[in-house]
């Protein structure tokens, strides 16, 4: 399954919390938080692609696409992603989405949201936990 599937990191936001410093450059072990959400998600997908707004240094030079549509937030970054697969990636049917501040992503995480969605019969398949969606870890039809 994994080779129908493209990867998205998103790391687009805005900034503001931080001062301006970037989540996607904070190191927390040793690694960048980006670097531990590509190093979790690329074994789930066939290729990866990074969303950022700003001319940043990204890993192993992924793609980078900038959001769709400004101030649209995290489906901003996802459109793009869809819109890239779509284009340079023809023969993936789905992608994956994941936040930069998620080190520990599940490294089943891909694995899962499909059982889900199949088991549903559900288009799209979010994570949940204590009773709350994070639409920013899904499963996206391309």
């Amino acid at each position: 399954m994994a080779d129908s599937v493209i990867g998205i990191v998103l790391a687009g936001g805005r900034e503001k919390r931080l001062g301006g410093r970037g989540k996607a450059h904070l190191e927390l072990g040793g690694a960048t938080l980006m670097q531990r959400v590509i190093d979790r998600l690329r074994p789930q997908c066939a290729r990866l692609i990074v969303n950022l707004n700003d001319p940043l240094p990204v890993p192993d030079g992924l793609p980078v696409v900038s959001d769709a549509v400004p101030r649209l937030g995290p489906l901003g970054g996802i459109l793009a992603g869809l819109e890239w697969t779509a284009q340079h990636a023809p023969e993936a049917t789905l992608m994956a989405s994941a936040p930069v501040d998620a080190p520990f992503l599940p490294r089943d995480l891909v694995e899962r949201l499909h059982a889900i969605r199949e088991q549903a019969g559900a288009t799209i398949a979010c994570a949940a936990s204590g009773g709350r969606q994070h639409g920013v870890y899904a499963l996206w039809p391309v």
